[in-house]
């Protein structure tokens, strides 16, 4: 006899005779459901950031990494830790699930302060960008930096006076530039872009 049907024969199933259909409320509890693990996350799924995080390039969008910071953090000390991870660049773990950063690697960020919930940047004008890659270099600093708590907008400086700031589209602008206006960049699941980072305070 082979083993599925000495099984069978514990259970006292007969031989033969009409097949039965149970309701299945009529089935204790739990013996309907599968012994099969749920399967695991999909890799790569985009995950919403609730915390400081930084924004690397994933082909023509853009996604975060948490960092190690915290929320409770002072914003200016929070902002100058974003501003060094984006300018050291992909983690391991970042660059291995194909991130990279539009920022070139001699590109200087600087804190000047933070001031009625506005991060002035003081950017190096020497840094080797094109034009293409401006916008999307940008919105990866201004989504980055306002993941701190009460950081809002982002006003980029060049020696004390203010550097109009370039649009997805290259349109340039005038005053501080909010998460929201780089919203493109971002996977739907993502959006709004001002719901990402850290809870305001």
């Amino acid at each position: 006899m082979s083993t599925g049907m000495l099984i069978l024969a514990a259970c006292g199933v007969p031989d033969g005779g009409d097949v039965r259909t149970v309701d299945r409320d009529a089935v204790p509890y739990r013996l309907l459901e599968s012994d099969q693990p749920s399967p695991a996350p999909t890799t790569g799924a985009i995950t919403r950031a609730t915390a400081p995080a930084v924004f690397w390039v994933d082909g023509d969008r853009l996604l975060p990494e948490a960092t190690a910071d915290s929320c409770t953090s002072s914003p200016s000390l929070l902002v100058e830790h974003l501003l060094t991870s984006l300018t050291t660049g992909p983690s391991e773990e970042a660059r291995a699930a194909g991130r990279s950063s539009a920022l070139p690697t001699d590109f200087v960020l600087h804190l000047v302060a933070v001031r009625g919930g506005t991060a002035e940047v003081d950017i190096d004008p020497g840094a080797s960008l094109s034009a293409e890659q401006l916008p999307l270099a940008v919105a990866q600093v201004v989504l980055t930096v306002t993941t701190a708590p009460a950081v809002e907008a982002v006003t980029f400086v060049d020696d004390g006076e203010q550097v109009r700031a370039p649009m997805p589209g290259g349109v340039l602008t005038e005053g501080p530039v909010r998460p929201g206006d780089y919203e493109e960049f971002l996977p739907t699941a993502l959006r709004p872009a001002e719901s990402l980072g850290c809870p305001a305070p």
